[in-house]
């Protein structure tokens, strides 16, 4: 079982005091998930993307219900040391969500093609007038706000 400070709207490897679970942490790549249960409550954990420059960063953000929990308890209670907790069997199973990954998109010169190509392909669709004129009036009905209905 390890512990960690609420300190923050994530949690940071440097702050979880345990060994299991920091080094469980640390093995995921950006983007992967972990389940963990976090003062009694489960819920799945993403890891933060890695930085711009490639230098990796070493903290989990919540998500799903895990979010909503973890901003209240982050209201609530900050400051406060909480248990954290790998499920059983997480150790040796990995769940079929921890394999899921959100990797950011490729910033290269074909996928910024690509995407403007998307955008100016909506060009004419949208709002079309169908050609019928309503006044500002008409469309407040201005007479029944000056007669105080």
């Amino acid at each position: 079982m390890a512990r960690t400070a609420v300190r923050d709207v994530v949690i940071w490897v440097k702050h979880i005091h345990g060994e299991d679970v920091s080094q469980r942490v640390l093995g995921l790549r950006g983007g992967e998930t972990v389940d963990l249960v976090v003062d009694g409550v489960r819920g799945a954990w993403r890891k933060m993307d890695d930085g711009r420059d490639g230098r990796p960063t070493t903290g989990i953000r919540p998500i799903g219900r895990m979010q909503d929990f973890w901003r209240e308890l982050y209201s609530s209670r900050r400051g406060d040391v909480v248990t954290i907790e790998l499920p059983q069997g997480a150790a040796e199973d990995v769940s079929e969500r921890s394999r899921l990954t959100f990797a950011p998109l490729a910033r290269t010169q074909e996928t910024r093609q690509s995407a403007l190509e998307a955008l100016l392909s909506l060009r004419g669709e949208g709002y079309r007038n169908t050609g019928v004129v309503v006044t500002r009036d008409d469309m407040h009905d201005r007479e029944l706000d000056r007669e105080g209905l």
